[in-house]
């Protein structure tokens, strides 16, 4: 029997679309035991609505073929279509499992193609299996970035879901150069502003116009959330993903400000959590 697990994951974090993604300690466990056919069995609080295609099954199965059946119990917390790597997660934790009952280890790289694979992009992907702040060069490779010890973040967690087919589908194909500029310098502060630890670069990198902006009207809560977030005195607050979670950074003496202003423009339609970074990915 082998056993393992993968964190949530929020992708874009603002500027970085499909290309950045940070690892949060909310985990998919999934235990793999050698059996006569393929089934899976869900047991966590996260459970796949019957009829869905199960992504820790066709996961595993890619993993180690169909000639090596196994029986898989799946122990999710990540929010299913809330916009914290749900898939990846389940990808990541049940290709992992799959190799490592079958060979006795997983190979990291070789499990994040596949997820990758499937994912269509490697934000996420990147995050559930190394785990931290990452990023995808140009050819899709994750590249380990650092963040500064003192961000605290803190997630809106709607109860309702926002399908990232309905999120891509009002994305423009094209976008002028000036978007791209404005965008490529809020990427930097992005980056500069998660790795220094200074607030005031991490500010510069609001106002998305790749996704959150085109996406507005798909949520417009995600609005007063952010802005929720930032009258408590978040440095920085985005999309988590396609949505419809708000992801937000602060300083550890203004999270309960930012926690207590977010939850209040929730308006009891989730719930919102203060969530450690995972700096460890696959976990077995």
């Amino acid at each position: 029997m082998a056993e393992v697990s993968a964190p949530a994951s929020s992708g874009n974090l603002g500027p970085g679309f499909d290309m950045m993604g940070l690892a949060l300690e909310l985990r998919c466990h999934v235990t793999a035991r050698a059996a006569e056919v393929w089934s899976v069995e869900h047991v966590g609080a996260e459970r796949l609505p019957q009829g869905e295609t199960d992504a820790v099954l066709v996961a595993a199965r890619a993993a180690v073929g169909e000639s090596s059946p196994m029986q898989l119990t799946v122990n999710n917390d990540v929010p299913l279509a809330r916009g914290l790597g749900s898939s990846s997660a389940a990808r990541a934790a049940g290709a992992a499992a799959a190799f490592s009952e079958r060979d006795g280890s997983f190979d990291p790289e070789r499990v994040f193609e596949i997820v990758a694979d499937f994912e269509g992009h490697g934000d996420n992907a990147a995050a559930a299996v190394y785990g931290g702040l990452v990023a995808v060069d140009a050819a899709g490779r994750p590249i380990s970035l650092p963040i500064h010890s003192d961000w605290t973040v803190i997630v809106a967690i709607p109860n309702y879901e926002l399908a990232t087919s309905k999120a891509r589908s009002v994305l423009s194909p094209q976008v002028s150069r000036t978007v791209v500029v404005r965008n490529a310098g809020r990427l930097v502060a992005l980056i500069e502003g998660l790795r220094s630890g200074s607030a005031s670069t991490l500010r510069l990198a609001a106002g998305d116009e790749l996704h959150e902006q085109p996406r507005a009207t798909l949520h417009e809560r995600a609005v007063e959330l952010m802005a929720a977030a930032r009258r408590g005195g978040a440095a920085h607050a985005a999309w988590s993903g396609a949505g419809p979670t708000i992801i937000a950074f602060t300083k550890p003496e203004h999270a309960g400000e930012v926690g207590d202003l977010m939850s209040a423009a929730m308006a009891d339609q989730g719930d919102v959590r203060e969530l450690l970074i995972a700096t460890e990915g696959l976990r077995s």
